[in-house]
């Protein structure tokens, strides 16, 4: 019982502040957080074990007992709240022992510390103020200093966020180092500037409609203070920025930024209205931060903005254009109900939402953090686009960078511990665009008498830059190397001189090239019917095949009873669903068994796979998109996102139908994307696979993986027709550089004991065509956590670091260079 509806004294230690609320307000919050949001994968299975099952009164009177605060709810939260004034984010909130999770504590926050406007910071005290945290008074000069360099604002849920976690605070809160000089002012050179355009590829440019944000990040690589002071411009700016893409045939892919472009409708509408126009447009992309750091943009006024872009995007649709909106997210403390219910809402009307993540250093830099970030944000249905690493080497951010060699080693940690759906691409922004790490490019040396930079091998080209912008040839810094790409200085920390891979020789001499083959010779090994994969660890049934920690292949013929495997390892996200002949001929057991699925809380994802996309896409008749819609569940609560897995070899394979029904299908939430073998002298050219890239972004299917090797059809026909790893290099490198980023596939080599990406996770091991292939992520112990009887099946070695060295066929290495 509440007595008399009590006012509970709220009291901030370092700010000074104080208040009240009521005791009835907190208890019903409580409530109904954990009524909707107590399960497993949002609070932990320890406190998830001590709240039990039920409804929120339920579980909040077992709390309470746990707390020692028995049909005392008010002295519990007196106690809580006390604790609230006092925290600065460092530590855990702990009642009696119990550590409280993070998202019931934003819950109570949201009480007492109510609103959703955004606060722009203008002196010492008002920042101790609001972020409730007190200087040291030597310090107070020089954080000035930093305030009128670097402006600092800040919204309420951001504060609120940052009274739990450091983890928030560190990103957003202004420091006394960023007055450190070392760095660069601007970390690109973005060659064509008019006005607010600008353009740093040819296929794609700028937009920037709002030059300041509801928050500032202190790492953004556009903290310098001239451009969130600059006038924002006008619809006729934008009308002139319009002017120059309709120009401009070359384009086919607008990014909308700031800023935060949402904060000026005005533009953004003239923007989109504008664009929508242009025939050779084909994709808008929306760039904010705020669904992480000011949700109530999208979520004030019954959500109008969800609504205004849904109704855009079905504008855009009918003049054969896509939107998607990209944002950021760098540490799990930032996942809020309100941000997975944005992403959820726009994926599910068709709005694909990718996600960026900057790498900093004591932030996210360890892997765990971003495992279960990535792990959240897939289950809303969002896309892992990118990890940067470093962070962007701008004028006051030394203290969020490390060494290339720490990114690469949290690559191989999520390679392990992710699905393979979650696993952002691992890639660099140098100051002539990006690179993907070992692939279209790779740290060369150390550049001469300066430690502090090193020359990076990036996909480009001067004839690249010729076509639209040559004053990127004239830069000081560049070289071009022996393969006729540009060599760039970058500043960063290696970590690990082993990196340092040094300059790609020629391609060897001599040989005719070989001849193509159609496409048609080895369509019927691809048809020939599907398996599931061979297991890497015993899961006590036939039906059901262990590939990963996190990923299962079932058949769709399994007993009910193989499924509990899968209820007992928490450790398993996505369930890839194998019939026979195709995913939509067996579609009643499979809706058996995602039904099934839906009561097993970690199993966020089930993929069907289904060649029949690809060859047979009549076969998707409305009544099977319907049953398939009603198969996804996009929620912001215990998810199970659905997505089909298909196969395209070639270009030509692709057709308007393919394109429509993936619309279709996107417009219901699901994700089409395709996995593509590499096949000697049927696609393994970079011409074949960049038409290929174009051919999927252009249908609206996402290009997931680009196997190397591995596959069971590659096994067959590369024995005969192999690919030389020289060719995988020259593949990457044309579809970085002729394609939208958004084209770029993982370039991965499948094995007994898993997948690897390659080159980035992977090291080969021999010469010629008796190849090897060395997996860093995994080691035994990581099979024993999964059997724990487990040995190395009989043609694996264990090299002296542990590491398992695998057979690989079909693959010729023709060079020492460790990527060719």
């Amino acid at each position: 019982m509440l007595k008399d509806d009590a006012l509970l004294g709220v009291g901030f230690e370092n700010s000074g502040e104080e208040g009240q609320a009521a005791l009835s307000d907190l208890v019903s919050a409580a409530t109904a957080f954990l009524d909707h949001f107590g399960v497993k994968t949002l609070v932990g299975r320890a406190f998830v074990e001590i709240i039990g099952t039920g409804d929120g009164p339920a579980k909040l009177a077992r709390l309470l007992d746990a707390c020692g605060y028995s049909r005392n709810p008010e002295g519990f939260f007196s106690e809580l709240l006390a604790l609230l004034g006092k925290a600065d984010g460092t530590q855990p909130i702990v009642v009696n022992g119990i550590a409280l999770p993070h998202l019931l504590l934003m819950a109570i926050l949201e009480v007492v510390l109510p609103g959703n406007k955004f606060v722009s910071i203008k002196t010492t005290r008002q920042l101790e103020k609001m972020a409730n945290l007190r200087l040291p008074e030597a310090d107070r000069p020089d954080m000035q200093t930093v305030i009128d360099t670097y402006p600092v604002r800040l919204s309420m849920h951001t504060i609120r966020q940052m009274r739990v976690s450091a983890d928030v605070a560190y990103q957003y809160l202004p420091f006394i180092q960023e007055l450190d000089d070392t760095g660069h002012t601007n970390t690109w050179i973005g060659q064509f500037h008019q006005g607010l355009l600008e353009q740093m590829y040819q296929n794609r440019v700028i937009f920037l409609l709002n030059m300041s944000c509801p928050v500032y990040c202190r790492f953004c690589f556009r903290k310098h203070k001239e451009s969130r002071n600059e006038t924002n411009p006008t619809p006729a700016d934008v009308k002139r920025a319009v002017a120059h893409v309709r120009n401009s045939p070359s384009i086919k892919e607008i990014v909308i930024t700031g800023g935060d472009p949402f904060m000026n409708r005005a533009n953004m509408a003239c923007a989109i209205d504008g664009l929508m126009a242009v025939e050779h447009v084909q994709t808008l992309r929306l760039a904010t931060r705020s669904i992480a750091y000011y949700p109530h943009l999208f979520l004030s006024d019954n959500a109008e903005l969800l609504g205004y872009l849904k109704r855009k995007n079905l504008e855009l649709q009918a003049c054969g254009k896509r939107m998607e909106v990209a944002t950021h997210f760098i540490h799990p403390d930032e996942i809020s109900p309100q941000s997975l219910n944005i992403i959820t809402e726009l994926v599910k009307s068709g709005i694909a939402v990718y996600v960026q993540t900057p790498f900093l250093n004591g932030c996210n830099d360890e892997g765990p953090e971003l495992v279960r970030l990535f792990s959240l944000l897939r289950g809303a249905g969002a896309e892992l686009h990118y990890i940067y690493i470093p962070c962007s080497p701008i004028h006051g951010n030394s203290v969020y960078w490390s060494p290339i060699a720490k990114g690469l080693a949290a690559g191989n940690y999520l390679r392990a511990h992710l699905s393979d759906r979650v696993i952002p691409r691992i890639c660099t922004a140098t100051p002539i665009g990006k690179m993907d790490w070992h692939s279209s490019g790779w740290a060369v040396e150390p550049v001469a008498e300066n430690e502090n930079f090193m020359w990076i091998r990036t996909p480009y080209t001067p004839a690249y830059f010729k076509r639209f912008a040559p004053i990127a040839n004239d830069l000081e810094n560049i070289r071009v190397n022996d393969e006729g790409t540009i060599d760039i200085q970058y500043m960063a920390q290696i970590g690990d001189r082993s990196l340092f891979l040094g300059a790609r020789p020629q391609r060897p001499a001599g040989g005719a090239a070989a001849r193509p083959e159609s496409v048609d010779a080895v369509r019927p090994m691809v048809r020939k019917g599907e398996t599931i994969a061979p297991s890497i660890v015993a899961t006590g049934s036939s039906t059901i095949s262990r590939v990963h920690e996190t990923r299962v292949e079932i058949a769709a013929g399994c007993a009910d009873a193989d499924l509990d495997y899968i209820r007992g390892d928490d450790r398993i996200t996505d369930v890839v669903v194998v019939a026979l002949t195709d995913a939509v001929d067996a579609l009643f057991p499979i809706r058996r068994i995602v039904r099934a699925l839906e009561t097993i809380p970690h199993v966020n994802a089930v993929r069907l796979r289904s060649l029949k996309f690809n060859y047979e896409p009549d076969s998707y008749t409305p009544v099977v998109i319907d049953t398939l819609a009603g198969l996804n569940r996009l929620t912001m609560v215990s998810p199970l996102r659905l997505e089909i897995e298909t196969q395209f070899l070639t270009a030509g394979e692709l057709r308007p139908a393919h394109a429509r029904l993936a619309r279709l299908l996107s417009n219901q939430g699901i994700t089409v994307y395709a996995n593509t073998p590499l096949l000697g002298r049927i696609n393994d050219t970079p011409e074949a696979i960049h038409g290929l890239a174009y051919g999927c972004r252009e249908a609206g299917i996402e290009f997931h993986h680009l196997y190397v090797a591995g596959l069971a059809v590659q096994d067959r026909w590369n024995r005969e027709h192999p690919v030389a790893l020289y060719d995988v290099v020259d593949i990457a490198t044309m579809v970085r550089r002729e394609g939208s980023g958004r084209e770029v596939p993982r370039y991965i080599i499948r094995t007994e004991l898993g997948e690897v990406d390659f080159g980035l996770s992977s090291a080969f091991v021999g010469r010629g065509d008796r190849l090897s292939v060395k997996l860093l992520p995994y080691d035994r112990s990581y099979y024993r956590s999964m059997q724990p009887d487990f040995a190395w099946p009989a043609a694996v070695v264990e090299d002296p670091d542990g590491k398992p060295v695998v057979p690989v066929s079909g693959l010729l290495k023709t060079t020492d260079f460790a990527l060719s």
